[in-house]
């Protein structure tokens, strides 16, 4: 979930921005592609980004027997942070990732809107890790070319668990990008 949550918050990172959101063709789906050409619409400050991401609340129904008491208590306020190096190459084609994270996730994006500093998405991703359900994203949020602010909400199950997560996602350009 961890690895899903980082991932996430990545597409939204290099993210573009239009008016009319991702579907430029209009047929109510948004392909790969047109989520690609608005991203690489986006100014994106190359360097060293610090990223985090904050469970906020949990809510899982249908824990198996034997699941530790308090597991949903143990999740809340849990950070992952991380760092990467966005070269120039990446700031200035941010699509090209998309696809990566596209292809890892099993995900389709639902909707795609980037103007003037706010983002909204949805994307509903099946068969994670294995498992037979679906997870819905919801994130809102805030970008510029050298931070983000996001809200995620993720609900969905499998195994017969029910799942309602949000998650704060927060990133910033820190710096140059180490050498080496």
């Amino acid at each position: 979930m961890k690895k899903l949550l980082v991932s996430v918050a990545a597409i939204c990172l290099v993210a573009g921005c239009s008016d009319e959101g991702a579907d430029r063709d209009g047929d109510g789906k948004i392909s790969t592609e047109e989520v690609a050409l608005e991203m690489n619409k986006v100014t994106l400050e190359p360097g060293e980004w610090e990223n985090s991401v904050e469970i906020v609340d949990v809510k899982i129904e249908g824990l198996p027997a034997g699941a530790p008491a308090g597991i949903m208590d143990g999740m809340k306020g849990q950070v992952t942070k991380s760092k990467s190096c966005i070269t120039k190459e990446q700031a200035e084609n941010p699509g090209a990732e998309f696809f990566a994270a596209q292809e890892e996730t099993n995900c389709e994006v639902k909707k795609f809107k980037m103007s003037g500093g706010a983002v909204s998405s949805e994307m509903v991703c099946s068969n994670m890790g294995g498992a037979p359900g679906n997870m819905t994203m919801a994130m809102d949020g805030q970008y510029g070319p050298s931070n983000y602010d996001m809200t995620m909400n993720m609900n969905g199950g499998a195994g017969g668990m029910k799942m309602d997560i949000t998650a704060k996602s927060i990133g910033k350009r820190i710096g140059a990008c180490p050498a080496g």
